[in-house]
């Protein structure tokens, strides 16, 4: 059984998070990990916001407004993220692919004690805590795959 999700928004990427967890065994879980990951397909690939300029507005109390801003603009206004799950065996598989460039995903995928006090950047460590043991990168970082019950 195979399932393809598009969106374009934060909100978007919460509600398809939802639905595309619902057939796992550990919904609540898998939903909170798929959500970090499509949030950052959204923020940090499609709309190309870094993370250290992710900080400074959510400490100016500006990502929202600076989110909504540059999914207005036509440079970004046709960008999707697209999120494709897949039945295996005894695993549901996930595979989000964003239309950014990509990104050096290596310094993530590990807990940093600089980033334990800031207001983001452990998305994909949390993502793999919680459910995605097995997450993966591939190409640029503007794709993964993963795995559920």
């Amino acid at each position: 059984m195979r399932a393809t999700f598009s969106l374009r928004t934060v909100e978007e990427a919460r509600a398809v998070a939802e639905e595309a967890a619902s057939v796992c065994a550990d919904r609540w879980r898998v939903t909170q990990a798929l959500t970090e990951l499509l949030v950052n397909a959204v923020e940090h690939g499609n709309l190309g916001l870094g993370n250290v300029a992710k900080t400074a507005l959510l400490k100016q109390g500006r990502w929202e407004a600076e989110v909504a801003r540059r999914l207005a603009q036509p440079e970004y206004a046709h960008r999707h993220v697209r999120l494709v799950r897949e039945h295996g065996a005894e695993r549901w598989h996930f595979e989000i692919e964003d239309e950014g460039e990509g990104f050096d995903w290596r310094p993530f995928l590990v807990s940093d004690p600089a980033r334990s006090s800031a207001p983001n950047g452990r998305g994909i460590l949390l993502a793999r805590q919680l459910a995605f043991g097995d997450l993966t990168y591939l190409g640029a970082g503007n794709r993964l795959r993963c795995s559920a019950p």
